[in-house]
């Protein structure tokens, strides 16, 4: 459904505010005779499931908005995928109204800056945020990488111990990303029953709740895909923060090495740890970090094998974790393998 030139002409005056804050409109903007006229309005993408777009927004021909307007399923029809979506999009307009501008004060993390945020509870959600510049990433150039575990780190940093109270007052997710146990049964349901799949399957509860009880918590951005950032003078801006909140941060590593990068290069991991040391006054060691990490591949892999396999072949992590745990040999039990990570 396009967005009408009225409804995009209200919501750029709401913005008018915050944008002459940041500084990204003068201090003399013409708000009194801004019309429709001076709009255009261009669709960007559908969101996931149809559940709303996202539009482009130029002012005056040389200023945008990006304005993400979403409208989930009524609340007696949605299917168990689309309640894990529709909370996904709270969580987000959560982050840009209580968390992100803090982020950008203070860490000066790259990330779209939060013009005007509006939640109509379970009808309607629209976000109005600044345009990120740069151009799209395939991560195959060392420095982009780096920029990508830079961000990474700042963010974790930022949010370290921190984050149950993020959770708790600002309303993001209880459990970072978007592939974890609690919310794909079905996926869990749908692995093979055979092989070392079939042992991970049997494992997977007593990897979840490892994570969950890993000390390292903090905020995790929860979808760290290339297809999420964009690059300009080797730095890099992030946006899409549904699936943000408490997890280990190597649950984003894990994936980002994964989905992103190819493999889990030892160089990588200690530059990111180098770049999160600098930032903490007790960080973690690198043997914690990689045993984290391994245990953080297991997950993901845990949720490609019941919906699908993409990015590179982590396989190898996954059965030396569940060698150490089982010899070569299914356990009995969910029990036995929550003994075992003990």
């Amino acid at each position: 459904m396009p967005l009408s030139s009225s409804e995009a002409l209200r919501l750029v005056r709401e913005c008018i505010p915050k944008m002459i804050e940041n500084k990204h409109i003068p201090d003399d903007f013409d708000v009194i005779n801004l019309c429709e006229k001076d709009l255009k309005v261009k669709s960007v993408c559908r969101l996931w499931a149809g559940m709303g777009y996202i539009y482009d927004v130029k002012i005056r021909g040389d200023v945008h908005i990006i304005v993400k307007h979403i409208v989930p399923p009524p609340t007696h029809s949605r299917s168990f995928g689309d309640e894990r979506k529709a909370s996904s999009y709270l969580v987000e307009a959560n982050f840009y109204k209580h968390v992100a501008p803090l982020l950008i004060e203070q860490n000066q993390l790259s990330i779209p800056v939060p013009y005007h945020v509006e939640n109509d509870s379970d009808k309607s959600i629209t976000i109005c945020m600044s345009r990120l510049e740069g151009s799209p990433g395939y991560l195959s150039d060392e420095n982009q990488i780096q920029a990508a575990l830079k961000w990474m780190a700042t963010l974790h940093a930022a949010t370290w111990g921190k984050v149950d109270k993020l959770v708790e007052e600002k309303g993001l997710q209880p459990i970072g990303s978007y592939w974890h146990l609690d919310t794909r049964p079905s996926e869990h349901d749908s692995m093979p029953r055979r092989g070392w799949e079939g042992r991970l399957k049997r494992a997977a509860r007593a990897i979840d709740e490892r994570l969950k009880r890993d000390p390292m918590q903090t905020v995790i951005h929860g979808d760290l895909k290339d297809a999420n950032m964009l690059f300009s003078n080797n730095s890099v801006g992030i946006y899409d923060f549904q699936y943000c909140g408490r997890a280990p941060p190597t649950v984003d590593l894990a994936y980002f090495f994964c989905v992103a990068v190819g493999d889990a290069d030892d160089a990588y991991l200690e530059f990111y740890l180098d770049q999160l040391s600098s930032l903490l006054d007790s960080p973690p060691t690198l043997v914690q970090l990689k045993e984290s990490l391994a245990i953080a591949f297991c997950d993901f892999q845990r949720f490609m094998s019941g919906w699908g396999n993409w990015g590179s072949d982590i396989s190898h992590h996954v059965i030396k974790v569940l060698n150490r745990l089982d010899n070569g040999t299914i356990l009995p039990s969910e029990d036995a393998y929550r003994e075992a990570m003990l």
